[in-house]
Formats: C-alpha cells, structure tokens, sequence
C-alpha cells in the first residue's frame, strides 16, 4: 500500500475541520499525519484511529532536519500540505516525494509544490471541511463525491476522571477565543448564563488565554451558585469527557465549540456576520450543530469596520434569547 502524509499545522478547529479528509483515500494509501504540539489528544481520540506525529511548527535548523528524518522514515508518496509554513514545503521537497499537493496561496506553496491548488478560501465560496476535501480530490486525482464529505468523529473515555459530577443535567459554556473573530461580549454571556443556570448547573470552561474574557465574567457571575468554575483545570481528554455528557455547550468559533459538535453534543456557536467569520466558512460540524449571528447585512469582509458600519457593534445588539431557550430545549 501506498503512503501518504497531510500536515495542517494551525489552530484546534482547523484541525478538527481537517482530519476526517484521509477518509477519502483510506482504501489506497495509509496516511500519516503531522499536527501541532497540544493537539496530541484529538488525533487520539478520533475514529477511526490516526496515526500522526505532533511537531513544533517554529522555524530552527533542529526542527528543520529531525522533519527531514521524519519525512525519510515515513517515505511518503504523496504529500497535502493544508496549512504550513514554508520551511515545511521546503523540507518536502528537498527530500524528494514525488507528489507534493496543497493550497496554493504564499510564495512558497508555488516553489515547492507541484500538485498545488489556487482555491481563494477568503471568498467564502465553501466550508472549511469542503475546502479541505476538495483539495484531497484535486491530488489524488479523485471523482467529487460529497457522499463521502464526512465530519470527524471523536470519542470520549469513560475511565477519563473529572472534577465534575457528569452524571447530572448541566451545560457548558467556553466564552473564550483566539481572536480570529467577532465575539460577544461578556455581559451576553452573563445573561445567557444567568437564564439556563436557573434549570442546571453551568460549567465555564478556559485556558489562561482566555482571561480577558473568563476575569470579567467571573465578577459579573460571583452571586450566582449554580455556576461552575472548571477553567485552566482540565486537560484535553477530561475536556471531551465534560463536553460529551453535557445537555448543550455554548461558545463562540473556537476549537472547543468543533470538539464538542465532533462528540455529537448539542453545540451552540456564536458567529461573527464579517465575511471570513462566517458559518458558512468556519460553522461547526456534527448532528447537533447550531450557530447563531447577528442579523444584519454585514459590509466587512475582512475586519470590522466598527464607527464606519451603520450595524456597530452588532455582536452586542445580537439576542440572547434564542441561545438561551435553544440550550434549555436539550434538558
């Protein structure tokens, strides 16, 4: 059997929107996968099963020759570079594997690649996942077959501990993101919270980057006893675990909102109406996946064009009623 190798070296949800594309050649190759440091646990616990190696994707002539020696071992024959910086094409190239596919955007993916594809993502044209799929067809040569564009599966441990009861009816909310988009703001969140706390428990879930969001929150929360703190306490697999058994999780476009719709947990995303924020192109996959934006004719494609919009600032103005009884409906 043939060897293939995909790398996609950026953020959680990228990843996760990614990973279910090695579906498409399974039958022909075995593929090996590169990820990011930190991710280790969703490649775990996808099914089927991934076999992956998870690297630094910073720039040093350390990284540069043991990825070389990773590139050796695995001597694939066909190489996707989804998402890379280019000392990672370069190293493909330089050892040599005969096909070396991906997007075609940065001066290097045309230096390096010579099964590349110009897709223009930035429109707006497709999903994320649909993007990536294509890019799979357009390498391997492949028939479109949307039949076979299937979301990731992801699973959770039973054994996994928790510093929560999860047997209970409880929801989850993560307000926390990256910055990549629009979010709400905190005092939306506090009363979401405030409306499904009075039904069950709400856990809040975070990691030290998400402060900006979680210390304010916290203040506007502290009278409320029915919220849980669980942030910067748990690890990857206790995550899954908190999220899985959750009646609904809440969050913003961030990785933890693509975990969750992945375990098949209700998932409610909050959405930016900017152009590239959009559900359309970033929007969680899964069988109970829901999104939520503000309803406004957005002029922004890239940025906000806050004072100069006549929709500023619209992720304030955005409801949170709907959320709020679209959560409640999962009790």
């Amino acid at each position: 059997m043939k060897t293939a190798l995909f790398i996609r070296l950026d953020r959680m949800g990228d990843l996760i929107l990614t990973l279910p594309c090695d579906g498409l050649i399974s039958e022909r190759y075995q593929t090996h996968w590169l990820i990011p440091n930190g991710l280790e646990f969703v490649a775990d616990h996808a099914t089927p099963k991934k076999e992956y190696l998870a690297i630094s994707k910073q720039w040093s002539w350390k990284n540069f020759f043991q990825l070389r020696k990773t590139i050796k071992t695995i001597a694939p024959d066909v190489s996707v570079s989804f998402h890379v910086p280019w000392w990672i094409n370069f190293a493909l190239w330089s050892c040599g594997v005969k096909t070396r596919g991906g997007v075609l955007s940065q001066w290097h993916s045309y230096l390096f690649l010579n099964k590349g594809l110009r897709q223009k993502r930035s429109r707006v044209e497709a999903h994320e996942m649909e993007y990536n799929y294509q890019l799979v067809e357009h390498v391997f040569d492949l028939k479109r077959n949307r039949e076979k564009w299937t979301a990731l599966e992801l699973s959770a441990s039973d054994e996994q501990s928790v510093p929560f009861d999860v047997s209970q009816d409880y929801f989850v909310v993560h307000p926390g993101m990256g910055g990549s988009a629009l979010n709400w703001p905190t005092t939306s969140y506090a009363d979401v919270i405030n409306e499904i706390s009075g039904k069950a428990t709400v856990v809040i879930t975070g990691t030290k980057a998400d402060d900006p969001y979680l210390k304010p929150l916290k203040m506007n929360l502290k009278e409320n006893h029915q919220v849980v703190w669980l942030d910067k306490q748990l690890d990857g697999p206790q995550l899954l675990k908190l999220l899985k058994n959750a009646n609904a999780i809440i969050a913003p476009s961030t990785g933890v909102l693509h975990l969750s719709a992945s375990l098949g947990a209700a998932s409610l995303g909050v959405f930016s109406p900017i152009k590239v924020h959009r559900d359309q192109r970033w929007g969680p996959k899964g069988p109970k996946a829901f999104t939520f934006s503000p309803s406004v004719p957005c002029p922004a494609h890239f940025e906000c064009l806050k004072e100069e919009c006549p929709h500023y600032f619209c992720m304030e103005k955005m409801a949170t009623a709907p959320v709020a009884q679209k959560a409640l409906s999962f009790l």
